[in-house]
């Protein structure tokens, strides 16, 4: 997402709408090939390797009038700074840094900003629902600009997965037990009763892959879902590829750009009726939404899809057309430039002058 926030400003920066400072918390210099950080068409651009009271600091001083956050952790510092020795700040809200509340210190940042940049409604509610007093918030959908890997291997290095296979795709992390992996394992008996062949396959690592795989070996279903621990880009394009459907019922992700991911390859997606999912594919159109702690009812519904190939068809097929629409890169960054250029000149008060961000 920083990535795709910073070739937003970069075009309205050449474009001369705004003057441009990048600011990097993290690392001290571009990855080797890196074209983003193209050094011909950059402004300035400062690194901090990981120094978060250099970072902050830069912040403070820094000659702008408007500081574009990419995330509300890096304002900390300037949301304890009062106006007029502080800075003006918009903050990206993402939903998990914010939507459980835990973070005194974020909440405190998101009520003292200019305005919220949301990236759900679903993320919207939440974070209406946790800050008292909290400013402007606008909603801006996410995109991902997909890439066709040209060097993938003719073999999949998968050899296991069949023809039923439901594909969740994240972190495994136990502080970060919201995507619903849980209630998937715990649903795996059931699918099993109308799909004997059915599988689940988590792609993705982390401190919580032991429990998960003791929970699949509780319910005795552990021949039927597949850990594959870390995938690189390529193993995951072939795992969109052989998988029937992608299924991620998460509560607490502000969107989901898997699910863009899965889209791009066709791939019928299956999410959360009360989550962000619900913003990404209208149900049974483009996707399909299920209640997770109805267990029977959302074994289900993925049995009914997994058996019916056509359907699974039609779906992927609306959902590919919708992200071609709505979610690539492009779309994002003029959603993104019209709401910062409209904030912008409402809060200056010549509209013929450049904001710098």
């Amino acid at each position: 997402m920083s990535r795709q926030v910073l070739k937003a400003l970069l075009e309205l920066h050449q474009k001369g709408l705004i003057g441009l400072q990048v600011q990097v918390l993290e690392g001290s210099c571009p990855q080797p090939g890196d074209d983003l950080f193209d050094v011909d068409r950059l402004p300035v651009v400062r690194w901090y390797a990981g120094s978060r009271w250099k970072f902050a600091l830069r912040l403070l001083v820094a000659n702008s009038d408007f500081l574009l956050l990419d995330h509300i952790g890096l304002g900390r510092l300037p949301g304890l700074v009062p106006l007029p020795l502080g800075r003006k700040y918009l903050a990206l809200v993402h939903g998990v840094e914010i939507g459980n509340g835990t973070r005194t210190d974020y909440l405190r940042t998101a009520r003292k900003a200019e305005m919220l940049i949301a990236n759900s409604e679903s993320t919207a509610r939440k974070v209406r629902g946790r800050v008292a007093g909290f400013p402007e918030i606008r909603v801006c959908w996410p995109g991902k600009d997909v890439m066709r890997l040209g060097s993938e291997p003719t073999v999949s290095p998968f050899e296991h997965i069949g023809g039923h296979a439901m594909l969740i795709v994240g972190r495994l992390s136990a502080e970060q037990r919201h995507k619903g992996h849980d209630h998937l394992i715990e649903a795996m008996p059931l699918i099993l009763q109308m799909v004997p062949d059915a599988q689940l396959v988590i792609a993705g690592e982390g401190n919580d892959r032991r429990r998960l795989e003791a929970k699949a070996m509780d319910l005795q279903v552990q021949d039927r879902v597949l850990f594959t621990g870390w995938v690189n880009e390529v193993q995951l394009s072939h795992l969109y590829s052989q998988c029937a459907l992608f299924v991620m019922p998460s509560e607490g992700d502000g969107f989901g750009l898997v699910f863009l991911e899965a889209m791009s390859h066709r791939l019928p997606c299956v999410g959360l009726k009360t989550g962000a999912a619900a913003e990404i594919f209208e149900d049974q159109c483009s996707g399909i939404l299920v209640d997770r702690e109805d267990r029977p009812a959302m074994a289900r519904s993925l049995s009914s899809l997994l058996l019916d190939q056509q359907g699974r068809r039609r779906l992927g097929q609306a959902g590919y057309a919708r992200y071609q629409s709505t979610f690539q890169g492009r779309h994002y960054a003029k959603r993104l430039q019209s709401i910062l250029l409209e904030h912008f000149r409402l809060a200056s008060r010549d509209p013929t002058k450049k904001s710098a961000a």
